[in-house]
C-alpha cells in the first residue's frame, strides 16, 4: 500500500503544482497579451500533439491505422460536443469567431477532455515508473510536472478565450488534472490489462489539441487581418519551440 500511497502524493502533487504554476504565469503576466498568447498557445498545442502524443501513440502500437482512425474518430466527436455546446447560428467565419468569444464553454469542453485523457495517461505512466522503483517515480513525476507547465499556460489561453473566469479556468483544470491520481491507482492495479489502452488515449488527446488549435484558435488570424500576420506567425512558432524544448529536455518517459 505504501507504494500505491507514494503514487497517488506523486500524482497530486505534478498535477497541482504544474496548474497552479501555469495559472500563476498565465493570469498575472499574460493578461494584457491575450492575442499573442492565443497564437503561443496554439503553438504549444500543435507541437505537444505532433512531437510528444502522436509519436508517443505510434511508438506504443504496432498497427498505424488504428491510431489514424482514433484520430478521425475523435475529431469528428469533438466537432459533435462543440456544436452541441456552442448552439451557434453563424453563417460565416468571422461571426463564428465572434461567438466564441461569448460563448461559455466554447473550445474549452474539448480542450479539457483532451487534457483529461493526457493526465490520465501521465497518471499510468508515473505508477509503471513507481513499480520499477520510487526514485524513478518521483523523477518521472517531476519531470511530468515540468513539461506540463507551458501545455498548461496554453489551456488556459484556451479556457480564458472560450468565456470561462479565472476561477472557473483553475477549478476546471484542477478538476481535468485529478483524472491523473485515477490512472495512476488504476495504472498500479491493472497495468497488465489497460496498457494496451495508453496509445489511444494519446492519440484522443493529441486529436483534441489539434482540433482546437485549427478550429477555435488560429482562425483569429484570419479575424485579425494579413497584417498581424508575421506576428502571428512568431507567436506561433514561439509556442511551438517551447513546447519542443521542454518536453525533449524534461520528458523522459
Amino acid at each position: 500500500m505504501e507504494t500505491v500511497l507514494q503514487i497517488v502524493l506523486a500524482t497530486i502533487v505534478s498535477s497541482a503544482l504544474s496548474i497552479f504554476l501555469a495559472g500563476i504565469i498565465s493570469f498575472k503576466f499574460l493578461d494584457r497579451y491575450m492575442t499573442k498568447m492565443l497564437c503561443l498557445s496554439a503553438g504549444l498545442l500543435l507541437a505537444v500533439a505532433f512531437t510528444h502524443l502522436l509519436p508517443e501513440a505510434f511508438e506504443h502500437h504496432d498497427e498505424a491505422h488504428y491510431i489514424g482512425w482514433t484520430l478521425l474518430i475523435s475529431v469528428l466527436f469533438l466537432f459533435g460536443v462543440e456544436q452541441f455546446f456552442s448552439g451557434h447560428e453563424a453563417e460565416n467565419i468571422s461571426e463564428i469567431i465572434e461567438e466564441s468569444r461569448k460563448a461559455k464553454g466554447r473550445g474549452g469542453q474539448a480542450i479539457l477532455l483532451g487534457d483529461a485523457f493526457h493526465n490520465f495517461t501521465d497518471g499510468v505512466l508515473i505508477a509503471s515508473s513507481f513499480m520499477i522503483s520510487p526514485s524513478l517515480g518521483w523523477v518521472t513525476a517531476l519531470a511530468i510536472m515540468a513539461h506540463e507547465i507551458p501545455q498548461e499556460v496554453g489551456d488556459f489561453m484556451v479556457l480564458l478565450h472560450s468565456g470561462f473566469s479565472r476561477g472557473k479556468a483553475l477549478l476546471c483544470n484542477l478538476l481535468s488534472g485529478f483524472t491523473a491520481v485515477i490512472g495512476g491507482v488504476i495504472g498500479y492495479f491493472l497495468l497488465d490489462k489497460v496498457s494496451w489502452l495508453i496509445p489511444y488515449a494519446f492519440a484522443v488527446a493529441a486529436a483534441s489539441f489539434i482540433y482546437i488549435a485549427l478550429s477555435d484558435l488560429m482562425p483569429e488570424m484570419v479575424r485579425n487581418g494579413k497584417e498581424k500576420f508575421w506576428s502571428q506567425m512568431f507567436f506561433i512558432v514561439l509556442g511551438v519551440v517551447i513546447a519542443v524544448m521542454a518536453t525533449e529536455s524534461l520528458h523522459i518517459h
